[in-house]
């Protein structure tokens, strides 16, 4: 279906280029006011359908508009050719194939430049949480209820099964698109773990793409001849490796965007390729978010280099992507970001003040140590030991799964910690500090540490304080390892002694030598100042005159519970018998005292005094 407006429409007052386009008269009836979404210029844009489909294009440039009307102008067509059809039913290979369309398409936009490798492991759990409400098996206790309705929603936070649909022009039944939805989002799992690797500089060839097969378009839109005669872009790409002899994970690589190409444009006769084809689809790509380095030397560098050996070779008469490129700069970063100061206080008081094992000492664990979320739940009894008069927690593989060699580590616990009473708390535990093996139910697929630390991220949320990854940057439970590295780069301690510390690998082949001692990381530890609670407000409250000198330095220093010292001098007891009961409440934080010996502690001062 052809649209009748080929050529961007610049408003007269405002100078913004739009896309108008006439909805196909066979289609008018069945679309009218229904909403689509559009990616354009890298923005998601909604258009209601009436005679005319018209969005905004953004932009008051001419040759940019022209990009961006060639790329809604094939989506638009894809869109109508699914409507056209109506809903159909895909095979399980098919639906595989998508999957792997889908995971082709995460590996290969942040190939490149993979980031942090936490984020994606942080990535996983939230695919992982959203896929646990589609097992049927669930108790509901130990994992998270049967209720696809949720999973389904909270799938929809991380990808556009619509949008995904509409740009291979593609309607299917309800069936169908649930068994997608889950294929797509597992895809996106292994997916993340691959990029994972990436990110901690394995580049090894790409094994889990083979599971999938390809994916062939169902329509032939142009009702192209299917070729036999060398023409199809895949026996272009064997004659290429065959003269070029690439290395397989190269190879498997230029496979995946080649089979990117063709589902975009519905075909793999490369006869019938246009320029306008491989401009549209650049665009599509800047528009899904693929760096400019991305698109220009690796998915646009195979898709030239395998047509331009096809010329060179007689198969084809010309380059479709030859002078194609992007010629505008990189977008910003968006770096993921540690707990502010006053955050972190806020959250490590609300956990002194907590009943809950979980959140009475996660949060403190894992800001005075920087370890991952993951280690610090499954943490064991027998994990926390003393060595040459050093308290340590030893993270092994027996206790769960760590995520590279260098994560088996052992970590001296922070001052802070002992002096809160962890080592008390210790003793009345036995095997997994925070949670019960035996609640487990046979067949759960997410491990009772991630379940934990999902409790513990949703804990934090509820503080009020503003913490996310997508809106402000920061992981709540992640972002403790962000603030120890910070913390501890303000107290000189090396990036090198911190890296062993945390279980990331050293950033050189030279920093791997050697080893960081036990002492050296405990005296490091030692060094590093938590924020307080007192932090916790933007302002600063000088303690009153009326307080009394002591205990003015106490409050000022944290030695005692402000609060407490106040509500007591109101009730009328004495200065120093206020400083008492606040000492004491401070101290059953910080030591674990039950609130009946602080009771007795007190009397035993009153009788003293």
């Amino acid at each position: 279906m052809v649209l009748s407006m080929s050529q961007p429409w610049k408003h007269p007052k405002t100078g913004v280029w739009y896309f108008r386009g006439r909805v196909p008269a066979e289609l008018r009836d069945k679309l009218k006011g229904r909403k689509l979404s559009l990616r354009v210029g890298g923005e998601d844009r909604t258009v209601t359908l009436s005679e005319f489909a018209k969005v905004s294009l953004g932009t008051k440039d001419n040759g940019e508009a022209k990009l961006r009307h060639a790329a809604v102008q094939s989506q638009l067509q894809e869109r109508w050719a699914a409507a056209a059809k109506g809903p159909v039913s895909l095979s399980h290979e098919e639906i595989m194939a998508l999957a792997g369309v889908g995971y082709r398409d995460l590996v290969s936009e942040f190939r490149s430049d993979p980031g942090d490798s936490e984020g994606w492991e942080v990535y996983q759990e939230q695919l992982t949480d959203a896929l646990a409400h589609f097992d049927e098996t669930s108790d509901g206790v130990t994992r998270e209820p049967y209720d696809p309705k949720t999973g389904t929603r909270e799938l929809s936070r991380h990808f556009d099964l619509d949008q995904f649909l509409g740009a291979r022009g593609l309607s299917l039944d309800e069936p169908s698109r649930l068994k997608l939805l889950q294929q797509l989002a597992y895809a996106q799992v292994l997916a993340a773990r691959t990029l994972e690797r990436f990110a901690h500089g394995d580049y090894s060839a790409d094994r889990q793409a083979e599971r999938y097969p390809a994916w062939r378009a169902q329509s032939a839109a142009r009702d192209l001849p299917k070729g036999g005669d060398g023409s199809r872009l895949e026996e272009l790409i064997s004659g290429w490796a065959k003269e070029a002899q690439p290395k397989p994970a190269t190879l498997d690589l230029w496979r995946s965007y080649l089979t990117d190409f063709i589902a975009f444009v519905g075909h793999d006769n490369a006869h019938a390729f246009r320029r306008q084809d491989v401009v549209a689809w650049k665009q599509k790509l800047l528009d899904d978010g693929n760096s400019v380095k991305t698109v220009n030397d690796s998915k646009l560098a195979a898709l030239k280099a395998v047509l331009g050996w096809a010329v060179d070779n007689e198969h084809l008469s010309e380059n479709a992507a030859a002078r194609v490129s992007v010629k505008r700069g990189k977008k910003a970063g968006e770096d993921m970001l540690g707990f502010s100061k006053p955050q972190a206080a806020t959250i490590l008081r609300a956990a002194a003040e907590s009943a809950s094992p979980v959140y009475r000492w996660v949060p403190l664990l894992c800001a005075t140590s920087g370890a991952r979320v993951s280690e610090i739940c499954q943490l064991r009894a027998e994990d926390i030991q003393s060595e040459d008069g050093v308290w340590l927690m030893r993270f092994r593989h027996e206790a769960g799964s760590l995520k590279n060699p260098g994560s088996q580590r052992d970590v001296p616990l922070h001052p802070r910690v002992i002096d809160a009473g962890f080592l008390d708390f210790l003793k009345s535990r036995k095997g997994h500090l925070f949670f019960d093996p035996q609640r487990r139910k046979a067949g759960a697929k997410k491990p009772q540490p991630k379940i934990v630390a999902k409790n513990v991220a949703a804990w934090v949320h509820r503080l009020g304080i503003e913490v996310g990854r997508k809106l402000h940057r920061k992981d709540p439970n992640h972002a403790w390892r962000h603030l120890f590295k910070s913390l501890g780069r303000d107290a000189g301690i090396q990036d090198s002694v911190l890296d062993a510390i945390t279980g990331n690998a050293p950033p050189t082949v030279g920093q791997a030598y050697g080893e960081t001692w036990l002492v050296t990381a405990a005296r490091a530890i030692a060094r590093i100042s938590l924020p307080d609670a007192i932090e916790a407000t933007t302002t600063s409250h000088a303690p009153p005159a009326s307080h009394g000198a002591v205990a003015a330095m106490a409050v000022a220093s944290c030695q005692v519970d402000e609060a407490v010292f106040v509500n007591a001098l109101a009730k009328g007891i004495g200065r120093n018998d206020a400083l008492a009961v606040a000492k004491l409440e401070r101290k059953r934080y910080q030591e674990g005292f039950t609130e009946e010996v602080a009771k007795v502690r007190i009397g035993r001062k009153r009788k003293g005094g």
